[in-house]
């Protein structure tokens, strides 16, 4: 247990030390050649600027989800409230039509007819996170121009019980097997050198899975019938109160 766990964490900081070293090797370089005169044609210097700034991003984007890993593995209670996923899937459809305008995003239900309510409680910027995490890995590893879907609803799972269910399902290449069962895993990528040059940090569905965890739920992958990956959250689904009696005591 402890012995694993510490073995778990040493390969963490040597996976995130190798991280950041990479862009700070560029940026150093850069700096050197610069004062060396290397960059004396405006045409260079621009270049340079652009990938220093490039990198200098790319390390802000790591350190920032290297928190969210820290805060998220500190286990800190949860600010639970109710909320419902469809207003996430909501959000996060017209999110998509503004950023990603080549991209058709269709705001569906589970069985593919009209999206339902999926009401369920937790810490509201997390699951945004997680919605957000999510798409952003549908549109990194799809083709432009192809279509998304984000399906919503409630799942029956065992003893009365059911789940709120948001899926986002692409119409990629998909993920094969081999790296299926590591995706969620920190730091994995399932082709290195296609993920260096996308700018994803490797933790995005790392962090996703954490959040997921934390909600008493879970994120799975499955393929997209016809071809792709779908990634869904299911948390556990929470009644909504409509009590008209509290209301009055307000």
């Amino acid at each position: 247990g402890r012995a694993a766990s510490e073995r778990k964490m040493r390969r963490f900081v040597q996976d995130a030390s190798h991280e950041l070293r990479t862009p700070l090797v560029t940026i150093q370089g850069y700096s050197e050649f610069y004062r060396q005169g290397g960059l004396n044609d405006p045409e260079m210097l621009r270049t340079a600027m652009g990938r220093i700034e490039a990198e200098s991003k790319r390390m802000a984007q790591l350190v920032e989800d290297l928190l969210t890993l820290a805060r998220l593995d500190e286990q800190r209670p949860l600010d639970r409230k109710p909320i419902d996923l469809l207003l996430l899937a909501g959000d996060a459809a017209e999110d998509t039509r503004v950023n990603a305008v080549n991209r058709k995003v269709r705001l569906i239900g589970l069985d593919g007819g009209a999206p339902q309510p999926a009401p369920t409680s937790g810490d509201e910027a997390r699951l945004r996170q997680v919605v957000a995490n999510l798409m952003t890995n549908a549109l990194r590893y799809t083709p432009e121009g192809s279509d998304i879907e984000i399906a919503v609803g409630v799942k029956p799972v065992i003893d009365g019980r059911s789940d709120a269910v948001l899926e986002i399902r692409d119409h990629g290449p998909g993920i094969s097997e081999e790296d299926a069962g590591r995706v969620f895993e920190r730091f994995y990528r399932a082709d290195s050198s296609r993920q260096r040059e996308t700018g994803g940090t490797g933790l995005g569905l790392a962090i996703v899975a954490a959040i997921a965890a934390q909600h008493d739920g879970s994120i799975r992958l499955s393929e997209t019938p016809g071809g792709g990956a779908t990634m869904s959250i299911h948390l556990p689904y929470v009644k909504p109160e409509d009590d008209p009696a509290e209301d009055e005591d307000d």
